[in-house]
């Protein structure tokens, strides 16, 4: 579950230009940066930060489709198999490096393997910061949280 806002973040920012003010949902609906600065606060800034890095990259369609993968196979607490899912990832991760070893765009591109895989802690990092705006807007009785991010809280409970 956590993985979501990892990857609702990562294709935000895909399809978010960074000179622009526009930010496009998964759903289809544009909304301009003033009409979301108040949900999203601070986390904004950081998703924008982002768009520009990821935008910098240019980024390929086979790249970010292993990104997005990497951010769906991942190690989670409480996984039964946890060597399935190393495994699951080896492969991804292999998948990505052939591409970027055998695609003549890919290999124009100065340490673009290392740099692919140094966004994975980023968007960790950004999932962490919109669980805690989520919190706060939720302790503020500002919106009330979706069901799996209502879900995310409550297994992170220790009661």
């Amino acid at each position: 579950q956590s993985a979501s806002l990892e990857l609702f973040v990562l294709r935000l920012a895909q399809r978010t230009r960074p000179d622009d003010t526009k930010l496009t949902f998964c759903n289809g609906f544009v909304l301009d940066k003033q009409q979301c600065q108040r949900s999203f606060g601070e986390w904004l800034h950081a998703i924008f930060d982002f768009c520009s890095s990821l935008h910098a990259m240019d980024i390929d369609i086979s790249a970010f489709a292993c990104l997005c993968a990497l951010t769906l196979v991942t190690e989670r607490h409480g996984l039964k198999e946890p060597h399935k899912v190393e495994q699951l990832q080896m492969k991804i991760i292999g998948s990505l490096r052939d591409h970027v070893t055998y695609n003549a765009e890919a290999q124009r591109k100065t340490h673009y393997f290392s740099r692919l895989l140094g966004k994975l802690p980023e968007l960790r990092s950004l999932s962490v910061q919109g669980l805690q705006r989520i919190f706060y807007l939720k302790l503020e009785d500002l919106v009330p949280a979706p069901p799996l991010i209502e879900n995310m809280f409550v297994a992170s409970l220790p009661f």
